[in-house]
């Protein structure tokens, strides 16, 4: 019988990655490892029937079910990785707080709150642009608030209050000298937005470490366990999302990078480790630690590297990739070696990928 030449189809050991890699627009990464191949990459699906695995084990006994804890505690995980991608890739300006008037909104109602709130944001979204992650809370009363990222569409006023360093609650000075000194000593400006119509608004311009804001915001998500109104965040307009890709990657190696953490999935067997590396240690961690060269990375003079594909993540270094031009008067970096570069293109071709290594990265 002659073999279908069309037949495109593998089979999962070769088709699943080890790992998932999510990139950032700043140029921090995501990177989790799985102790086996469990990712499987965009555009391919599965064919054929299979039956479903039995939920008995091989002796007889029923396989235990994952309690709602912690199928509970995936969602919340899960949730919070997804507002941070959101946060991440997106150009927000403001830290946000909604609060409800109870005169114009039952504060206690999700319900009625969530269809006045809805109907707004969708509204913001059409004719002005709006862009927006929000993350319900209950006040100690049990009254609702939100927390959250917007973009610039939306007109702010100056509330002539300023948040404080150490202060939980924005304070007004009581003269323009006050003002100026509060400033100085690293306070900022309290705006509202006038366009809320159902309470009060607080919104602070972003400054800092945009990460730490987008943590803490992240931490918000299920910060009782609960899942107030049956969403633990709310999010529309223009959003940005990291690019990701799937790729063999070491566990050990994920486990061992800094602020790595490990966890296991109950009933899974398998372990996985996540580690996020930011943009300022990007070129510390892959050319040092990780034994590689050449990652494409601008020096201050203008000059680009090359992309060997040498070790990543595990395995002996391989044969080099193509290596990639460098910018003008630059420098290529050519099988670990540096040979005159080439002017006038900014990056090169991908790199081919090394015995024992993944692939080589553009210059």
């Amino acid at each position: 019988m002659t073999e279908n030449p069309y037949n495109l189809g593998v089979s999962a050991s070769e088709l699943l990655c080890t790992g998932r890699v999510k990139s950032y627009p700043d140029g921090s990464m995501e990177l989790m490892a799985c102790s086996a191949p469990v990712f499987k990459p965009s555009g391919w699906e599965t064919t054929g029937w299979h039956a479903p695995a039995p939920d008995v084990s091989p002796n007889g006994d029923r396989k235990p079910k994952s309690s709602n804890a912690c199928s509970n505690e995936r969602a919340m995980r899960r949730a919070r990785a997804q507002v941070r991608d959101l946060a991440l890739c997106t150009p927000f300006r403001w830290f946000v707080t909604l609060t409800l008037d109870r005169a114009r909104v039952d504060r206690y109602d999700m319900k009625e709150i969530t269809r006045h709130l809805n109907h707004w944001l969708d509204n913001q979204v059409r004719r002005r642009g709006l862009s927006y992650v929000l993350v319900p809370e209950r006040h100690r009363d049990g009254a609702i608030h939100f927390h959250g990222f917007f973009n610039d569409a939306l007109e702010a006023a100056d509330s002539g209050t300023l948040s404080l360093p150490g202060s939980k609650t924005p304070r007004k000075p009581r003269s323009a000298r006050q003002r100026a000194e509060w400033l100085a000593q690293g306070a900022h400006p309290v705006f509202n937005l006038p366009g809320w119509p159902w309470g009060f608004t607080t919104a602070i311009e972003l400054y800092g470490e945009y990460p730490r804001a987008v943590n803490y915001v992240c931490k918000y998500i299920g910060k009782d366990g609960e899942k107030i109104g049956g969403r633990w965040y709310y999010s529309g307009g223009s959003l940005g999302r990291p690019e990701v890709s799937y790729e063999d990657i070491s566990y050990r190696e994920v486990e061992a990078l800094p602020g790595a953490f490990t966890f296991t999935p109950e009933g899974s067997g398998l372990g996985f480790a996540l580690a996020r590396v930011p943009a300022e240690h990007y070129k510390e961690v892959w050319n040092d630690e990780m034994g590689r060269v050449g990652m494409g990375i601008a020096t201050s003079s203008g000059a680009g590297c090359g992309a060997p594909g040498l070790r990543r993540f595990g395995g002996g270094a391989g044969s080099a990739g193509q290596a990639g031009f460098a910018g003008p008067g630059g420098v290529r970096t050519q099988a670990g070696g540096l040979c005159p570069g080439e002017a006038g293109r900014p990056d090169g071709p991908v790199g081919r990928a090394g015995e024992g290594g993944l692939w080589g990265r553009r210059g």
